[in-house]
């Protein structure tokens, strides 16, 4: 009878556990009321991106962007905002973008300026129809203009 017992508490406790686990991320943060309509921005472009709308996404950009993929060895030189809208067209042409999650690691602001590092994970649908997940790390600066976040410089990798 106590063998009964103690495995139906194990079980218990370990149901107990995952739901703690589930239920909160292990990174979770308390974000201040700037830094979070800073998080809710970005998942609102994460959102926009999904969609494949070019010209809404393009509206989350300063026009004096400039950015950086370091994965690529194609591109040797930051690009500017004209290069990213065509690159964006393109590649909604030929794929599909599924998901594109982020987890917001660390923020600063300062005034008008913000910093965000972010993990990010997209799965994409090329046009073969072969699934491709990209993840890696990603860092954006952003200026406060009119009211509202705008990038204006980028830089990430993926694996």
């Amino acid at each position: 009878m106590r063998s009964k017992s103690l495995v139906l508490l194990l079980g218990l406790l370990i149901s107990l556990c995952a739901f703690l686990l589930e239920s909160t991320p292990l990174n979770a943060k308390e974000w201040t009321a700037e830094q979070k309509e800073i998080v809710d921005w970005f998942k609102k472009f994460t959102e926009v991106s999904v969609e494949g709308n070019v010209d809404e996404s393009m509206t989350y950009f300063h026009p004096k962007f400039s950015g950086w993929d370091y994965s690529q060895t194609w591109h040797v030189a930051p690009f500017d905002k004209t290069f990213l809208r065509n690159s964006r067209e393109e590649f909604y042409k030929n794929n599909k973008l599924i998901s594109f999650e982020v987890e917001p690691l660390e923020i600063k602001v300062e005034g008008n300026f913000a910093i965000i590092h972010v993990n990010f994970e997209d799965k994409i649908k090329d046009s073969d129809g072969n699934e491709i997940t990209l993840s890696g790390p990603w860092t954006s600066a952003l200026i406060k203009q009119d009211g509202k976040w705008l990038f204006i410089s980028w830089s990430w990798t993926y694996k």
